[in-house]
């Protein structure tokens, strides 16, 4: 069997802890992280709602692109590790809580797999040798390489991130994780136009940038579309860029343009954080009508 699409990253429990106890806190200063969910050290904090789910990127974008219609399967650690996240019940912002084991996975079985697309997200610690294996299987079996960089693999082994982003065909992040990836190559901005040119030059060809309640941008180095949000009552954003990139995939790798597949990843987005969790408001397959 070949499969359209096989993502590595993490397979989670997610328990979600809905408070509206939390205080928000802008630090526009710091580039990297300007705003901070707080509270009072020592409260005992009122939970009004404690739920789990299944979650991690590897699932969430083998769940979002099956329903639209790929033959998709996740490759994650054969133990799920488990994520704590906390929602800010007025907002539906989130932080959240993992275990570093969650990124340690055994790639000997991507091997024995056949696929055409091959995305990689949540590697922790020293990667180097599942890099190693990744851009030798994309180059044995010519598939193309999808790549969602997390905070981790930005921080922990950026020089193999950007072995990996060099053979990229796709690269999905927000714009936090761009200025990151901006930031180790010493330069420092936060202008959208500018990073998206910054991660084409380091290989992508085609570039996708959340940029929270602003919306998103899809370039192919020629043209940058943009979408702004569809405007939703917001439970929790976890999931949102998992959701916005099956949307977009479901749609891009069976043909789409890229402003079609880019509005796909919009609805796709705006229908999860309608709900707790981040599979349970993923669209289906007869949602394509939605996009014209």
């Amino acid at each position: 069997m070949i499969y359209d699409l096989i993502s590595i990253g993490s397979i989670t429990r997610d328990i979600f802890l809905l408070t509206d106890r939390g205080k928000i806190f802008k630090t526009p200063q710091d580039k990297l992280a300007p705003e901070w969910l707080g509270f009072e050290l020592g409260e005992k904090i009122c939970v009004e709602e404690i739920v789990e789910n299944p979650g991690g990127v590897a699932t969430n974008l083998s769940v979002g692109t099956r329903k639209l219609g790929l033959n998709s399967a996740p490759l994650g650690p054969s133990q799920a590790g488990t994520s704590v996240i906390i929602i800010n019940k007025k907002t539906g912002e989130r932080v959240i809580f993992y275990e570093k084991s969650s990124g340690h996975i055994n790639l000997e079985r991507l091997k024995k797999l056949k696929t055409s697309w091959l995305s990689v997200s949540s590697l922790t610690g020293n990667w180097r040798r599942e890099a190693d294996i990744i851009l030798a299987y994309i180059k044995q079996n010519k598939a193309k390489l999808i790549v969602a960089p997390s905070t981790s693999m930005i921080r922990d082994s950026f020089k193999n991130l950007k072995r990996l982003l060099s053979q990229t065909e796709i690269i999905f992040l927000n714009r936090n994780e761009a200025i990151e990836i901006a930031f180790q190559e010493k330069i420092k901005t936060s202008d959208i136009r500018r990073l998206i040119k910054i991660l084409h030059k380091m290989g992508p060809k085609i570039v996708c940038l959340t940029d929270g309640k602003k919306g998103a941008y899809a370039s192919d180095g020629q043209k940058i579309f943009y979408s702004p949000i569809k405007k939703v009552k917001t439970v929790d954003v976890t999931g949102a860029g998992d959701a916005f990139a099956s949307g977009f995939l479901g749609f891009y790798l069976k043909g789409a343009s890229l402003e079609k597949s880019l509005k796909m990843g919009i609805l796709n987005s705006a229908s999860v954080v309608r709900y707790i969790g981040t599979t349970k408001g993923l669209l289906a397959d007869k949602s394509r009508a939605l996009v014209k």
